[in-house]
């Protein structure tokens, strides 16, 4: 290669070099006039941001002072006032949970009916032919009660049903005799229908179905006709209560003695007080689960709630801190984020960005809660809710 030819070639490889620099410079101008880096460099360096992202109580929100699409947030506005000196909760009028009758223990000739309510001495079920009536006490009847039977508490439970019947004349006590045997015979006779031989004055454990108070409502009904040592169903007692879930933040604040309003399904009312408040955790014996705290209102007069049976009604509790008529700050339940060490803070809505202010609770009723403090928050703002 002469030296002409090499001067040449290397010219060429300039201007090669030259305008393949030329293009990169273009593409990577182009680039930026698309994606605008600067923008995003802003965000994460303006005033108050820290170009990093907090979760809140959707999880979707970037933290205080980042930039937005505020349009893609559910808001509410803040409001100043006296928050609702009462709270109101859903509850549940309902028969107490149901138990199980014991086995029987022979063939079951007759049912009962689901709903159906039983006093003691009265039909629960058929077994055999024979009727097994309804007694009631707290201890399981566990061995053939006869004359020269060892004394015991059963045999106190015994006569007190047997003395309820009119069978027993005598103040019931743990001594099984003649008077015992014969109110036995009674009753063997006038209520179970049995005759001849077959009336002994030996009372017998699977001759009754035990509840532990009487009268009860039968619950349901899960033998079939023609089963033998099947559990005929189960019962609950009569009377109705009320039973309304709570927070864990209502469990500790509310007590047993509370004053409450029951709101009817009629919206009829009936002044009362909290029988007990309950703060869960129990478990449910089911994957880990734990029961939810709640709250119990009984009727010691039933016939104001009888006919509704069970259904929902309102619960109405006055908030002990209904003297404080101050206007405050109040926000929706779902804008509070919980953060660590039991602090609380809400995300506010400045122009196209999110400001998480730090925020104190006050009253909670009504899914609102009060703010007592607040600082840089004013009425009017809006809030990011869940």
């Amino acid at each position: 290669m002469t030296r002409t030819e090499a001067r040449r070639i290397g010219r060429m490889r300039r201007i090669i070099t030259v305008i393949a620099t030329c293009v990169a410079v273009a593409g990577l101008i182009a680039v930026c006039a698309i994606t605008k880096p600067w923008t995003l460099i802003a965000g994460m360096t303006g005033s108050g941001g820290t170009g990093t992202l907090s979760s809140s109580s959707t999880g979707a929100h970037a933290s205080s002072g980042t930039s937005v699409d505020v349009s893609t947030l559910r808001t509410q506005p803040v409001t100043t006032g006296v928050l609702n000196a009462e709270t109101r909760l859903g509850g549940t009028l309902q028969y107490d949970e149901p138990s199980e009758f014991q086995p029987a223990t022979g063939t079951i000739t007759q049912l009962p009916t689901p709903g159906a309510e039983i006093a003691t001495g009265q039909q629960v079920y058929e077994m055999d032919g024979v009727t097994v009536p309804l007694f009631h006490g707290a201890r399981p009847f566990w061995r053939t009660l006869q004359v020269d039977v060892p004394d015991g508490p059963d045999v106190t439970q015994l006569e007190t049903n047997l003395q309820e019947l009119g069978y027993f004349k005598a103040a019931p006590n743990a001594h099984f005799d003649w008077r015992t045997r014969e109110a036995i015979r009674q009753w063997q006779a006038k209520t179970l229908g049995l005759t001849g031989d077959r009336v002994t004055g030996v009372f017998e454990p699977g001759s009754v179905a035990l509840a532990a108070t009487a009268p009860i409502r039968i619950k349901t009904v899960t033998a079939r006709l023609g089963e033998t040592n099947v559990s005929p169903g189960t019962y609950t007692g009569v009377a109705l209560h009320v039973e309304a879930t709570l927070t864990a933040t209502q469990a500790a604040t509310f007590k047993a003695g509370d004053k409450v309003q029951v709101i009817l399904p009629n919206n009829t009312t009936i002044d009362t007080a909290l029988a007990a408040v309950d703060q869960g955790g129990q478990s449910t014996g089911e994957d880990g689960q734990v029961t939810s705290p709640s709250a119990r209102v009984d009727f010691p007069d039933q016939t104001q709630v009888a006919s509704f049976g069970a259904t929902s009604v309102q619960l109405v509790i006055p908030n002990a801190t209904n003297a404080n008529t101050a206007e405050t700050l109040i926000v929706p339940v779902t804008a509070i984020i919980a953060s660590a060490g039991n602090t609380y803070a809400v995300d506010v809505v400045r122009g196209q960005r999110l400001e998480r202010i730090p925020v104190e609770l006050g009253l909670v009723a009504n899914a609102q809660v009060q703010l007592t403090r607040a600082d840089g928050f004013k009425a009017g703002d809006k809030v990011v809710v869940s």
